[in-house]
């Protein structure tokens, strides 16, 4: 019998230290957390007053998504379908929408909409050479003067010069100047 009590005595001696190791390492932050240091810098400085985390800074604006919504547009090269004697399809004569969101906010203000300039617009006339300056001349055509200007790609058939008449293929952009696709010179030959 004084085996069996011996072993209950040690087993509860054990217990009781194990307690004590587990109770006091939490505290002194020995099996993690930080507790322990906390505790121990109280006890060397007990006036000290406990360091905070610091403050996340609030954001000054908030924050604004926009997303814009595109479509494609056909806008076919100067000499597509015109070497068989068809037309080429003409541009869509509407721009593409945009499209804006925005978070409700409390102190949002209304930003302006952006507005997307106008497709241009292809035109087909004829006329005379009134005057070149450069890349640029104005014709005389049956609805009045046109400016024309000429693009790196643009097609010209035939001599361009002041009292020429010719045909003029293009799109008329928003200050109604016509950018040229193609241009053909009645007589002149480089067909």
């Amino acid at each position: 019998m004084t085996r069996r009590a011996a072993l209950a005595i040690a087993l509860c001696l054990t217990t009781i230290v194990a307690f004590f190791i587990v109770a006091y390492g939490s505290r002194s932050g020995l099996f993690g957390g930080d507790h322990g240091a906390d505790r121990a810098a109280a006890q060397v400085d007990p006036t000290a007053e406990p360091t905070q985390p610091p403050a996340l800074a609030a954001p000054s604006q908030p924050e604004v998504i926009e997303q814009y919504v595109y479509r494609d547009v056909y806008v076919p090269s100067p000499d597509s379908g015109t070497a068989s004697g068809t037309t080429a399809p003409r541009p869509p004569q509407e721009s593409a929408p945009v499209t804006q969101t925005k978070p409700p906010g409390p102190a949002a203000t209304a930003a302006p909409q952006p507005t997307s300039p106008p497709a241009p617009k292809g035109v087909e006339f004829s006329g005379e050479i009134t005057a070149i300056s450069g890349s640029i001349f104005t014709v005389d055509s049956g609805s009045g003067q046109l400016t024309v200007k000429l693009a790196p790609n643009t097609s010209v058939h035939g001599e361009l010069e002041v009292g020429a008449t010719v045909h003029v293929h293009g799109f008329q952009s928003a200050d109604g100047s016509v950018v040229a696709s193609e241009v053909e010179v009645a007589g002149g030959g480089d067909d």
